[in-house]
């Protein structure tokens, strides 16, 4: 699995005003934390945590330096600006190496679907990512969905169909869809209508069939 490397200084517990300066100063405040590790705070450069975080999101090892000192962190949860969507604040999980981990995976769509390719069906991602857990030499930097498997119209890859090694648990409800091949609206038939029979009524019947009353003749004078 590929790691990826991200210098960080260690930093106090700062006001918010202090905060405001570490961001202004293109540093990202963070935390780190995890089972038998006392919680850290650092700081990262703003542009090399970015990216790092485009390559190796919440399923690739990222290797620490804080101050010389190495150590095996996860990405698990980030937090951005809602109106520039800069990152404010990153938390990191350390690694221990002899507990499993339970983090999000992405999914990678390859092959082609015969429904798609020669049917003109419509392909349906349904989602992109699954949660797992196992211990981090076995941690998979993404699942591979193949889409050859999708060879009819109307077909669904589900969560329990990803291939997944032994060590791997899938955490994602094992009956989740994935992704499906469906007819799109334009190939489709005209939707059938049933029209309503309507019983001829008295009310119905047209005037110039009723019969007319004689006319009375004038009388001499």
């Amino acid at each position: 699995m590929s790691e990826f490397s991200l210098k960080a200084i260690t930093r106090k517990n700062e006001s918010h005003s202090q905060l405001a300066d570490l961001r202004v100063a293109s540093q990202v405040p963070g935390v780190i934390y995890g089972n038998n590790f006392e919680n850290q705070n650092v700081a990262v450069d703003y542009n090399e945590l970015l990216k790092v975080l485009i390559k190796a999101g919440t399923s690739h090892l990222i290797i620490l330096d804080i101050d010389g000192k190495e150590i095996r962190v996860l990405a698990r949860h980030w937090q951005q600006d809602p109106v520039t969507d800069r990152l404010t604040h990153i938390d990191f999980w350390a690694i221990d190496e002899k507990s499993p981990v339970t983090t999000t995976v992405p999914l990678t769509f390859v092959g082609v679907s015969k429904a798609v390719k020669e049917q003109g069906g419509k392909l349906n991602i349904k989602n992109d990512k699954v949660k797992v857990k196992c211990l981090p030499k076995d941690l998979p930097s993404a699942l591979e969905i193949d889409l050859a498997l999708l060879d009819e119209m109307g077909k669904t890859i589900l969560v329990k169909d990803i291939p997944v090694a032994k060590d791997v648990k899938i955490l994602t409800n094992a009956t989740d869809p994935v992704v499906s091949v469906s007819v799109p609206k334009k190939m489709r038939g005209p939707e059938t209508t049933v029209a309503a029979t309507v019983a001829p009524t008295e009310a119905a019947v047209p005037a110039a069939a009723e019969k007319k009353a004689p006319e009375k003749k004038k009388a001499k004078k």
